[in-house]
């Protein structure tokens, strides 16, 4: 029993510092329904006082994403100018693109390219969700 208890000890310590050097788990979102996967490709070409950015959609799961909208967030202070092939709207930094009436699903192995400009440092957004699904993120220059 002195053993068990040990051992249990050691256990939990170790466990400690495994959170303590690893950082948080992230754990998958528990209200996200299976077959809803995704993944953004996010391009921008800086200037001055702004950038303006490509985002490709691609729909990685087995569900359509029909209707959609992406969102994400600018890491500092960043304005929406204009978007286009989607309807855009900011509350900052919270940015979010909703689909246009002429391409309202995303079909599984499809994607769909949308863009803006903005004012404000190119610096890459975070946070990027389709419908509530995180998406996997790969920037481009």
């Amino acid at each position: 029993m002195r053993f068990l208890r040990a051992s249990s000890g050691i256990g939990v310590a170790a466990i400690l510092l495994a959170a303590l050097f690893t950082g948080p788990a992230q754990a998958a979102p528990a209200d996200v329904p299976a077959g809803y996967d995704c993944a953004v490709t996010y391009t921008s070409v800086g200037w001055t006082t702004g950038f303006y950015a490509i985002v490709t959609i691609d729909n990685t799961g087995t569900q359509v994403f029909s209707p959609w909208i992406l969102q994400f967030v600018f890491p500092g202070s960043q304005t929406l100018s204009v978007g286009w092939s989607g309807t855009w709207s900011a509350t900052p930094p919270s940015v979010q693109a909703t689909n246009p009436v002429w391409h309202a699903s995303i079909d599984p192995g499809t994607s769909f390219q949308i863009g803006f400009t903005a004012n404000g440092a190119d610096e890459h957004p975070t946070g990027f969700t389709l419908n509530g699904v995180p998406c996997a993120v790969t920037y481009g220059p």
